[in-house]
């Protein structure tokens, strides 16, 4: 069962109804096991990463990251798997920011955003980025601030300040990379069509629950959409695309079945081995030697 999170609600033992523009949380856990799990953000999200290892999902993206970087993960549905370090350690310090923020930053700082940038549609879905020495000293003077501290005034003016002075950095350390995506932000919320997230995870091994859930769409929409769009149930669909596609590389690379099962979507090389015979009649060994 894939665990599922929102934030920043989950993160935080309080209940109030009306949480804080600007959080910060030291995430850490000490299982032993990779954890999965949707995530509905509904705060803009910095996690820099201590310890371990981070891969995200988005719907048309993904991207895997470790403790040399930080990750900008923008107010969206996406996927995350968690994987611990040799010494069986996770560790994240995440800053949390609102749209209110980003307004008041745009607000405070409009010649940053004098430029015309591309189209939402070119955009990327996320900013990653080094942990260089600004940033390592960023994060340590971050993790000073208490959480338990941060509701009071003076607290909430010193995360502003921090708030500013990383965004600033960043859009002086990147302005090529940053500011589009921080000026995309600041305009609207993101699409999610269902063809990008379909046509760039055509060969992943994603569930059509999980596709569904990075289009925000249930399951039963996310079917119904997908026939509107394809002519075909999703499943007959993307069984089609993954034959097609590995009849190619047994005729065409000289590969085997056990270096193309897991790229092509497949969690072992049996339940592939069984699909394909199914679909050509023949086993992927026998199917290339006789082409």
């Amino acid at each position: 069962m894939m665990n599922v999170f929102a934030l920043p609600d989950d993160l935080l033992n309080d209940k109030a109804a009306v949480r804080p523009d600007l959080i910060v949380y030291n995430y850490h856990t000490t299982d032993k096991s990779s954890v999965k799990a949707k995530v509905t953000a509904n705060r803009h999200v910095f996690s820099f990463l201590q310890e371990g290892e981070k891969e995200v999902h988005f719907y048309d993206q993904s991207v895997k990251f470790t403790p040399a970087q930080a990750l900008l993960i923008p107010a969206s549905n996406c996927l995350m798997s968690e994987r611990p370090s040799h010494a069986k350690q996770y560790r994240a310090f995440l800053f949390l920011f609102s749209d209110t923020n980003l307004a008041a930053f745009r607000s405070k700082y409009p010649f940053l955003f004098t430029a015309e940038y591309k189209s939402a549609q070119d955009r990327s879905l996320f900013f990653l980025f080094d942990q260089d020495e600004f940033v390592r000293s960023f994060t340590q003077s971050l993790q000073q601030i208490q959480p338990n501290n941060t509701s009071s005034a003076l607290s909430s003016h010193l995360l502003q300040i921090k708030f500013e002075e990383i965004m600033l950095y960043l859009c002086d350390r990147y302005p090529q990379e940053f500011l589009p995506l921080l000026a995309s932000l600041t305009a609207t919320s993101f699409d999610l069509p269902l063809r990008q997230v379909v046509e760039n995870n055509v060969y992943s091994n994603l569930s059509m629950e999980e596709l569904a859930f990075l289009c925000n769409m249930s399951l039963s929409t996310f079917k119904r959409k997908f026939e509107e769009v394809y002519g075909t149930p999703p499943a007959r669909w993307f069984h089609i695309k993954r034959m097609q596609q590995a009849a190619f590389l047994l005729k065409h690379r000289n590969v085997k079945a056990s270096e193309i099962h897991h790229e092509l979507g497949y969690e072992n090389l049996s339940s592939f081995v069984q699909a394909f015979k199914k679909e050509f009649g023949k086993t992927p060994k026998v199917y290339q030697q006789d082409v």
